[in-house]
């Protein structure tokens, strides 16, 4: 009986150093690809530097309709590099901004090229992900902008 205890406790540990040695993806790599925006909100509490406070939510719904682009196009490079690209409501390409991107445990840290710098917590669930930070919305020169994001992985 004993040799019977034993050989089950090596058999899971055999099992268990298996599993354990199996890559797991990390949030680094399941960023990797073309993202696309599905879901915006955004708390604003002083637009334009003014003391108004509004919050903008955008979905699939009415997306187009608040904010008259098309969902932004996302793309994460494996070497480390990003670009995002926006489209008016007929297709036209009328921004594109790029820069570097890395993950610090759960939080994505996106360096754009003309110095702005990012911090979103980060989660992805079956090629969704939240992004949850601070930033510029409002374009007023503070990130007071608490911004919530959905992409979906295209």
């Amino acid at each position: 009986m004993r040799a019977l205890n034993v050989l089950v406790l090596l058999t899971l540990f055999v099992l268990s150093s298996c599993t354990s040695k199996e890559t797991k993806s990390t949030l680094a790599d399941d960023l990797v690809g073309e993202w696309r925006n599905v879901y915006l909100n955004v708390t604003m509490p002083t637009v334009g530097s003014s003391d108004s406070s509004m919050t903008t939510v955008c979905d699939s719904s009415n997306w187009e309709a608040m904010l008259h682009i098309k969902p932004i196009h996302t793309f994460f490079n494996k070497d480390g590099t990003y670009r995002s690209e926006y489209y008016t409501l007929n297709d036209s390409l009328f921004r594109k901004s790029a820069g570097t991107w890395h993950v610090s445990n759960d939080t994505l840290i996106m360096n754009e090229s003309d110095g702005v710098t990012y911090k979103l917590r980060t989660t992805i669930k079956n090629n969704l992900a939240e992004f949850d930070g601070m930033l510029d919305f409002d374009a007023d020169g503070k990130a007071d902008d608490h911004y919530v994001g959905r992409q979906r992985k295209h």
